[in-house]
């Protein structure tokens, strides 16, 4: 036989099998629309149900955790204050014949470890910290995102790229713009449910964790948190700079979905 011919054959024999594979569910339609429905809604209600249940282990973890850090402080606070008691009793030779310490001075050490707050520490710390389960707001900073840039890594930028822009320009770009936003950014993100009221808040905090399933073992931030840190849109100026930090392996840039990431890839 004809290869074509053959060819031709072969098509119409696989439509008439389609066509009666058509026919064959159709007729079958009406005993199973009603069980594909009820099946469809309840993956449906069994989707709903993991994802609260997800919800719900995430907040509870980030609660134990919490209470197991304030502990971990408490017991190092003691520890100092062990040492500090250590280090004063040896000084004074004649501790016995001076008058006995009123508890308000024995106690100045333990007060001021209490009263410390710090203001910068780790994204791990922070998130297991009291500071990330209350809902007052606190500027913080955090080591994780530290960056130097060298007048040497500055000059090896193309001059096309860097223009008549100076190195402080740069730096003050990255200190006020990037790693600002970084930080704001964290410090919302890392917050627990319970501890955001404002809904325009929770808004932003569930896109953060949604977002960053995307690259869960990166920090990143994108386009769009650049933008609503400004208030605008990013001009071709800023755009640069942020080349220029991708060129001194500061920021990678990744295009996902129409959505512009800039990963922090900085290392000390």
């Amino acid at each position: 036989m004809n290869p074509a011919l053959e060819n031709i054959f072969q098509k119409q024999l696989d439509t008439i099998q389609r066509i009666e594979l058509f026919l064959d569910i159709y007729k079958c339609k009406e005993f199973v629309t009603c069980d594909l429905r009820e099946l469809k809604e309840d993956a449906c209600t069994a989707a709903d149900k993991l994802r609260c249940i997800k919800e719900y282990l995430e907040t509870d973890r980030k609660d134990v955790c919490s209470q197991f850090i304030e502990i971990m402080r408490k017991m190092r606070r003691n520890e100092q204050l062990m040492l500090h008691l250590l280090e004063v009793g040896p000084q004074n030779e004649h501790a016995k014949e001076q008058p006995a310490q009123t508890s308000a001075t024995k106690q100045l050490p333990l007060k001021e470890l209490q009263n410390e707050n710090p203001s910068k520490m780790h994204l791990q710390d922070y998130s297991k910290s009291p500071f990330a389960a209350r809902s007052k707001p606190k500027d913080m900073q955090f080591y994780d995102f530290e960056a130097t840039i060298t007048e040497k890594q500055f000059e090896t930028i193309p001059k096309y790229l860097k223009g008549r822009m100076q190195l402080s320009e740069l730096v003050q770009f990255l200190e006020k713009e990037v790693i600002k936003c970084f930080e704001e950014k964290y410090t919302l993100m890392y917050k627990h449910r319970k501890a955001i009221s404002n809904q325009h808040d929770l808004t932003i905090w569930k896109d953060y964790n949604n977002l960053q399933a995307n690259f869960p073992d990166h920090n990143f931030i994108t386009q769009e948190d650049l933008s609503r840190k400004s208030g605008k849109a990013l001009d071709k100026k800023s755009y640069a700079k942020l080349q220029m930090l991708r060129h001194l392996h500061i920021l990678q840039e990744v295009r996902s979905e129409g959505v512009v990431y800039f990963l922090w890839i900085y290392n000390k």
